[in-house]
């Protein structure tokens, strides 16, 4: 049986730390309240590119680097990518120090918090498209409110209908 101790002393690939890393550091989407946008292979490299001059390194480079199709990079490559995350560059060390385990367990922490306020969204959150709408109607006018909820109540007679006309049965009234 392994404890989380363990699992944190134990050696981690280059690619499950920036894996890891790009998770932790995704910027809550502005348009979808509790869902995270992750850096993409693109904007490491043009970061890194405008930082350390053009051709530093590739969006191709970085993605083989996700895949695990390059298993150890260079120092230099590491100490980039330790600078853009802003963390010791012993972080990508398969052993790593004891900075190291912190950076990276505090990392699955966060991470893992951010999954479990999901998993916890998702089960008491009502469709997508209605908290669209909802944030939507916030935004509105109090006369501009009244106005949205009478062409709900209006789409619901009109569903109703439809569905009387569909089944020969008329709905029930909640």
């Amino acid at each position: 049986m392994t404890t989380d101790s363990d699992a944190q002393a134990s050696p981690r690939s280059f690619t499950d730390v920036l894996n890891l890393l790009i998770q932790a550091s995704a910027s809550e989407d502005p348009n979808n309240r509790g869902e995270f946008i992750e850096y993409t292979n693109q904007q490491i490299a043009g970061e890194i590119n405008r930082v350390h001059g053009p051709k530093t390194i590739t969006a191709e480079y970085i993605r083989r680097l996700r895949k695990g199709d390059i298993k150890s990079p260079s120092v230099t490559v590491a100490s980039l990518l330790a600078r853009f995350f802003q963390v010791p560059l012993d972080t990508f060390d398969a052993i790593g120090g004891e900075k190291a385990e912190r950076v990276m367990a505090e990392a699955q922490r966060f991470v893992d918090a951010r999954r479990q306020t999901l998993r916890a969204n998702e089960q008491d959150s009502e469709p997508q498209a209605v908290a669209v709408m909802a944030r939507a109607a916030r935004r509105l006018s109090p006369a501009g409110q009244e106005k949205a909820a009478r062409y709900v109540a209006r789409l619901e007679e009109i569903e109703a209908m439809e569905l009387e006309g569909a089944t020969g049965v008329p709905p029930s009234s909640n």
